[in-house]
């Protein structure tokens, strides 16, 4: 995965947040910004579809990290 450190830790704080609140137009752009990074074909997903993205890839970057 290309993400950074802090790429990787913002999208997980941002995914965290968007359970209990919902996200600014800002953060919402920002956590759009990560995911589309690693899956360019997510630009134009809905908020709902992000998220899920973004726990996906969060679960494949941490499984990738445990196997190392």
């Amino acid at each position: 995965m290309s993400y950074t450190t802090n790429e990787f830790d913002r999208m997980q704080y941002l995914l965290g947040k968007s359970k209990d609140n919902t996200l600014s137009f800002h953060e919402q752009t920002e956590l759009r910004n990560i995911i589309t990074k690693e899956q360019p074909s997510a630009q134009n997903s809905t908020l709902d579809d992000l998220i899920k993205l973004g726990l996906i890839l969060v679960g494949m970057y941490i499984l990738a990290k445990a196997l190392e």
